[in-house]
């Protein structure tokens, strides 16, 4: 094989090598990203679950009752201001009423609040159980991740472990999940860069001049017209 002919095989073969790099690059990015998802949900969860929401249920329950009080003694007021109304004399009727007009706006006021209130406790009930669907989601994508992991090459053998249930346990999962990625990711980049490197040392050595550093693609066809204008 001519001299030009074997530089711009290795040139291809380093092209084909490349493009397999980039796509395991790629992809290892791409399952550090869904690690990443996991871990901030769980975090976001755990952080609801242990701060959050004990203030905001207090908050809440709180609220409800004060309201709960304020219905009792707003219709016990509008009861006395009904029967004041009944039992007043003729000149005091017209204070009387105005009296139960009060007693029931103020209700009517109460009321309102107590519905606001019962609303802000269904509310945070539902939030919880969101954050049991996103606890059994996250469960998932981690047992789904975890299966793409297990016996990967380069990634190590514990990031394809069964993740444990619960948050903690998830969290611990995830982290052990990003720092194996993490590696795996950088040996990757590392392997090309070296396949590049490589490329563009024989596109020097062929063409006879220095390059820039350039993609193996680009490369390959830069040798291929260089060498080709020789003829």
């Amino acid at each position: 094989m001519p001299d030009r002919e074997r530089v711009l095989a290795l040139l291809r073969e380093l092209e084909i090598s490349d493009a397999e790099m980039g796509a395991v690059h790629d992809e290892l990015h791409g399952l550090l990203e869904e690690a990443r998802v996991i871990r901030a949900g769980a975090l976001g969860l755990q952080s609801f679950r242990s701060s959050w929401l004990p203030t905001e249920r207090q908050r809440t329950d709180g609220e409800l009752g004060r309201a709960r009080d304020e219905v009792t003694a707003a219709r016990a007021a509008l009861v006395a201001a009904e029967n004041a109304v009944r039992d007043a004399a003729k000149d005091a009727k017209r204070d009387a009423e105005l009296f139960e007009v009060r007693a029931r706006d103020r209700l009517s006021v109460a009321e309102r609040r107590a519905v606001e209130a019962e609303n802000a406790v269904q509310s945070l009930e539902k939030a919880v159980r969101d954050g049991e669907i996103l606890e059994e989601t996250l469960q998932v994508k981690a047992r789904v991740l975890a299966a793409a992991l297990r016996g990967r090459p380069k990634v190590a053998a514990e990031a394809g472990a069964e993740p444990p249930p619960g948050l903690d346990g998830m969290l611990a999962w995830a982290e052990t999940v990003q720092a194996a990625l993490l590696v795996a990711r950088g040996q990757a980049a590392a392997e090309r860069d070296a396949v590049i490197r490589q490329a563009n040392e024989l596109g020097a050595v062929a063409l006879g001049e220095p390059l820039t550093a350039m993609g193996v693609e680009a490369l390959a066809h830069r040798v291929e017209q260089g060498l080709a204008g020789e003829d």
